[in-house]
């Protein structure tokens, strides 16, 4: 388990599904984060996600708050590339959770395992050019804009931009 000032990363569990099926299942949370449409997952489908989220090259967290150890999110590292020491990144947070800082809480959380534990020199993620929130975030945990990757994606009848955001391990200012 790893601990920030309001939440801690731990293992996700049989009992956090319920919470991360709200926002796997609503169109608006969904949509923010994948160019496919939204299909109502079932339990079958829960399953199949936390048996995934055990992989090689995926670390899968819970984030929950500290004192009520509820599930407000999950926060991953995935396409971990040990011998090039990087690793992708992505966040997803329940909407009722947005806007009380556990993202950012989380996010250096993740970046201080990832750097000190793990030994990881990169981390990278993508974010639609129409999420200003995400990119917000990213940039206030260090993330500098790498590029923009021009009319990448087709969602909800146009094309988009996605941008590309990374932080080295010489960049990361949290301890």
């Amino acid at each position: 388990m790893y601990y920030g000032k309001n939440i801690k990363l731990r293992a996700l569990r049989p009992e956090d599904l319920p919470y991360i099926m709200e926002y796997v299942n609503d169109f608006e949370t969904y949509s923010s984060f994948t160019d496919s449409a939204p299909i109502p997952k079932t339990e079958a489908f829960q399953a199949l996600w936390l048996a995934h989220s055990t992989r090689e090259d995926l670390i899968t967290f819970a984030i929950a708050e500290i004192m009520t150890d509820e599930c407000v999110g999950t926060i991953q590292l995935r396409a971990i590339d040990r011998p090039s020491h990087h690793s992708l990144f992505s966040i997803i947070l329940r909407p009722a959770s947005r806007g009380k800082g556990y993202g950012t809480d989380a996010l250096r959380t993740l970046l201080r395992f990832a750097f000190h534990e793990l030994n990881l020199h990169k981390v990278t993620l993508t974010v639609y050019a129409s999420n200003p929130g995400g990119q917000r975030l990213y940039e206030k945990c260090g993330f500098r804009l790498e590029g923009r990757l021009r009319q990448q994606v087709y969602r909800q009848g146009k094309y988009e931009d996605q941008l590309v955001y990374s932080i080295l391990d010489r960049e990361f200012g949290g301890s």
